[in-house]
């Protein structure tokens, strides 16, 4: 009887061998190329020596073709290893720029070439001398661009072998179960009612996720169908279903607004969050906003953070404050462009505070 194939999972081992490479970029201009043209099949001009892969190299240009070119007449160009004793396989493009127009070629050398002392060039004659020079030598500066892309190929890596076991199972897809549960409304127990926009939703799943709507809808609400929600946004509400049900930062609805808009919606979402108890939003929501600060912005931010208690946020505002020397007036100028948010609480001291520092960090 003839043995299954593949053979069994549980015999089988497997190993990967991985190739190394290193790419390398060298630009070489040729400046005053009218005092090298013409000049015999036996001379040439070098770039400087560049190291790509751990080996140093050079390109080699004749501009009149060198004795042992395939073709006469034609222009030659070789890459030359210039490390002494070493042996290397590379591979290289060559790119021929007239700096004036900027139209090129680009010419691919054939395979994979084998270094070595004995043999320490590998080459090019793509076109003729006369070819090249009509078109990519720039007259009015006498210059010619030869621009080369090296790739070093290094030793093959074997790993271990190691048992041959079943695929990885796929990323958890709860989330995106629950995500559509809430879309589709299927199995709603309750609803909300945010400013005139209602949202149906299932008491298990906020229990589980919020210690606040557990102990209202298992508590004083728990015979309620519809419960009224006046100080929140919808949108922010939704969003903040958004995040109870999927476990994910609604990242797409940030991406969408200007950097204001965004910074007004993580304000919003992180007061939700604050009520909730939904302490990773808040975070997140934090975060944010300590990335986006600004002169016009700090003063707000830090009443937010004091309101909530947000202390690494307020941490931040402080240091920012103290960075850039704000000054009680300067804080207090920064915070009428939200005269929305009237929680000022904090700054009878904080505005003292950086004042003082401030006065220091001038003083010395």
């Amino acid at each position: 009887m003839a043995a299954a194939w593949p053979p069994s999972s549980q015999t089988g081992t497997k190993s990967t061998c991985t190739m190394d490479k290193v790419d390398g970029f060298h630009r070489f201009e040729v400046r005053n190329y009218s005092l090298i043209k013409g000049i015999s099949a036996a001379n040439w001009v070098r770039s400087g020596t560049f190291p790509v892969g751990g080996y140093d190299w050079s390109v080699v240009f004749y501009p009149s073709g060198c004795l042992y070119a395939p073709r006469a007449g034609n222009m030659s160009l070789y890459l030359e290893l210039m490390t002494s004793g070493a042996t290397a396989r590379a591979a290289f493009v060559a790119r021929f720029v007239n700096p004036a127009t900027g139209r090129s070629r680009r010419i691919r050398h054939s395979g994979i070439g084998q270094y070595n002392t004995a043999h320490a060039r590998e080459g090019i004659s793509p076109m003729t001398t006369a070819a090249l020079e009509a078109t990519y030598v720039d007259r009015d500066s006498d210059r010619l661009v030869i621009e080369v892309t090296l790739t070093v190929m290094g030793e093959p890596r074997t790993s271990a072998a190691t048992r041959l076991g079943v695929p990885a199972p796929p990323s958890s897809d709860l989330p995106a179960h629950l995500g559509r549960l809430l879309e589709s409304g299927e199995l709603a127990d309750v609803t909300f009612q945010v400013r005139g926009e209602r949202f149906a939703a299932h008491r298990m799943v906020l229990a589980m996720r919020s210690p606040v709507f557990k102990a209202e809808l298992f508590g004083p609400m728990s015979e309620s169908g519809c419960i009224t929600i006046q100080d929140v946004d919808p949108a922010v509400f939704k969003l903040l279903l958004h995040v109870i049900y999927t476990d994910a930062f609604p990242a797409a609805a940030m991406h969408d607004l200007d950097e204001d808009s965004s910074r007004e919606l993580a304000r919003h979402l992180l007061a939700a969050a604050d009520r909730y108890g939904m302490d990773r939003l808040k975070a997140q929501c934090a975060n944010i906003l300590s990335t986006s600060l600004n002169a016009h912005t700090v003063a707000s931010t830090l009443a937010l953070a004091d309101l909530h208690g947000c202390h690494q946020l307020k941490d931040a505002c402080v240091e920012f404050i103290i960075t850039l020397g704000m000054d009680n007036g300067s804080v207090l100028t920064s915070r009428e462009d939200h005269p929305h948010d009237q929680q000022l609480g904090c700054f009878t001291f904080l505005g003292c505070f950086c004042k003082a520092v401030a006065s220091i960090l001038r003083i010395h």
